[in-house]
């Protein structure tokens, strides 16, 4: 009995570990596009908006594209690390589009904590310019 609490206790504190400052229930629908959120897709985000409701996005571009057509408050955006799928804080992200990046959507849009590993990939920006990599 102490052993499978042991194990429970260790798969638990792993998810925990991987899940970040965010779960993503299952079934969550992307707020732009409403297709399902894979919650451990490289190219979620949320945003904590209005109110402090939270919106889920299953693509990088999904989100750009949301809030540049709405101009809806945004309060803070977590988005995953591409290199190491870490989430991280909009203000510390360098966004990247890059027709190699297979995306939910298509829209090709990486997000990444470090500069150098952005600039391996594309020209790096940060989140007030990422807006202007949604061309649509």
């Amino acid at each position: 009995m102490a052993r499978v609490s042991i194990i429970l206790g260790i798969v638990f504190f792993a998810s925990y570990l991987y899940a970040g400052p965010y779960s993503v229930p299952a079934g969550t629908k992307c707020d732009e596009c409403g297709m399902t959120v894979d919650q451990n897709s490289k190219f979620i985000s949320v945003v904590t908006g209005k109110e402090e409701r939270k919106l889920f996005f299953c693509d990088i571009g999904d989100m750009l594209y949301h809030f540049r057509s709405t101009g809806d408050e945004i309060r803070s955006v977590s988005v995953r690390d591409y290199v190491t799928s870490e989430w991280i804080d909009d203000r510390n992200a360098f966004y990247v589009m890059n027709k190699a990046f297979i995306t939910p959507i298509g829209w090709g849009v990486a997000a990444f904590s470090k500069e150098s590993d952005a600039k391996q990939w594309g020209s790096p920006v940060a989140f007030q310019n990422a807006f202007s990599l949604i061309k649509k």
